[in-house]
């Protein structure tokens, strides 16, 4: 089922076709906190959102980085490596809450990172997956990925709307100007926790909203891309993988 064809010259006509299609269009409520939640049963089409009067959970709702590092601190987090090697530091974190791409709450006294992913797996006509392999960041390190196109969804974002940002974003520079999505299945979601590299020590809750697509004119061999950065460029080189024999997320 082909959703919608797309060129950077019409994107909005596309994202209008995503929202006749779905019946998604973004709310206007205005945010009363950074506390939003995930949606129950199938996976949603938005992100749910509650006031922090109506969960028991404590969220950050701080102003500057300074008090989100007491915060941390209070939640049984060490931020002494933050910004060391490869993790980043407290503003970086802070910058993330700000833009709603993350929540920071204290479930039993323990920091806990909440952030909703769109897990995008674009398959080839080998019906392998697109997978980010490395990244090469503007100063010259480098780390190893191994995760399918992902790209982190802010409050009440509609899936649909995350997957034509993560198209444009992650890989841009390797499409053609015309080039198509089409949805293979509905959507998908499941949770899973785990330790964050970016943030030692903080762990963090992972919902991921999985669709599987295809594009049209991205190479079927393994590429690279570029995308501007403070400083630079970052790297990313991209690789097929065949899916495990049997797939479970």
């Amino acid at each position: 089922m082909l959703l919608a064809a797309r060129s950077r010259a019409g994107s909005t006509a596309y994202r209008r076709g995503w929202q006749r299609v779905f019946g998604c269009p973004r709310t206007a409520t205005k945010l009363s906190t950074r506390c939003w939640r995930e949606s129950t049963g199938p996976a949603p089409r938005s992100m749910a959102m509650t006031n922090q009067a109506s969960t028991s959970r404590s969220c950050f709702s701080g102003a500057s980085a300074a008090e989100l590092e007491k915060w941390l601190e209070c939640g049984g987090v060490d931020t002494g490596e933050y910004g060391k090697g490869l993790a980043k530091t407290v503003h970086e974190l802070f910058d993330e809450v700000s833009k709603q791409e993350s929540v920071l709450e204290l479930e039993g006294g323990k920091a806990l990172r909440i952030v909703n992913v769109l897990s995008l797996h674009i398959l080839n006509s080998r019906g392998q997956i697109l997978f980010e392999d490395e990244q090469v960041l503007p100063d010259g390190r480098s780390r190893r990925r191994n995760v399918p196109v992902s790209e982190k969804m802010v409050a009440n974002e509609p899936w649909h709307e995350a997957l034509d940002r993560a198209v444009k974003e992650e890989l841009s520079s390797a499409l053609p100007l015309d080039y198509t999505v089409t949805l293979l299945e509905e959507p998908f979601m499941r949770t899973e926790y785990s330790s964050s590299m970016s943030y030692p020590g903080l762990l963090t809750k992972y919902i991921f909203h999985r669709v599987k697509a295809r594009v049209s004119g991205i190479p079927e061999n393994p590429f690279s891309t570029t995308e501007e950065r403070p400083g630079g460029y970052l790297l990313t080189k991209w690789v097929w993988k065949a899916p495990p024999p049997q797939e479970t997320f």
